[in-house]
């Protein structure tokens, strides 16, 4: 029997209309559709692809990825995932995993497709439109210019006072708990003015804010910072 494909599928940042026609397409053709969660609630990536498509003949696979940094946690959770995507491929079924943003970006898909393609599996990545893209077009600003560098930073592993003095545009993801000391590293580097940033880009209760004013310590995981 011929195995089924894993699809990789970036549905981007939050707003459902950003969905590419291929995206919808590859689902569309899916019987099962694959969906990360991080707790109980429902899935945040499910709810956005259900905005735009009828999911109702699809069998849906919850994937369960705890937040935390334990290394042991992780990989036991990605390993659990492969096989329960693996048993399906098996069978002959393709198998559409929906990631946020773009599949290539701080995807949790990619700890699972290393697993598969290590295993002899054919797995096809369909990319989406990244969050911070997605934000620097809400805030209307470019995010280069000419030769100026662009770094994306995770937040919560990094040096902050060292990415702010790099050139060119800094882009801060995954800030959590960082927050409170990247407003301060702003305000010592006097950076007050060149602070844009996005709260849950693309979702209802959206927040687009210029300035040092616009950011505050209880700003959730999903928001994206940007420093000029």
């Amino acid at each position: 029997m011929k195995k089924g494909i894993l699809y990789g599928i970036g549905i981007g940042p939050g707003d459902s209309e950003l969905i590419t026609v291929k995206a919808m397409n590859i689902i569309s053709n899916c019987k099962y559709v694959a969906t990360p969660q991080t707790g109980k609630s429902e899935s945040l990536a499910l709810s956005i692809v259900s905005e735009i498509m009828d999911l109702s003949d699809k069998i849906i696979l919850n994937l369960t990825f705890p937040m935390t940094k334990d290394k042991t946690i992780l990989d036991k959770s990605h390993e659990d995932a492969a096989k329960s995507i693996q048993e399906i491929l098996d069978n002959g079924y393709d198998v559409a995993m929906l990631n946020l943003g773009d599949i290539t970006i701080y995807s949790t898909f990619s700890y699972v497709m290393d697993k598969l393609l290590n295993d002899g599996y054919d797995v096809e990545l369909i990319p989406g439109i990244t969050s911070f893209c997605a934000s620097a077009s809400k805030l209307k600003i470019s995010l280069t210019s000419m030769d100026g560098p662009l770094h994306l930073i995770p937040t919560s592993s990094y040096n902050i006072k060292e990415a702010l003095q790099l050139s060119g545009t800094k882009v801060f993801m995954k800030i959590g708990k960082s927050m409170p000391e990247l407003i301060e590293t702003l305000k010592e580097l006097n950076l007050e003015d060149n602070v844009y940033s996005v709260q849950n880009c693309g979702l209802e209760n959206e927040k687009v804010s210029k300035g040092l004013d616009g950011l505050n310590s209880k700003m959730g995981y999903f928001t994206i910072v940007i420093v000029k």
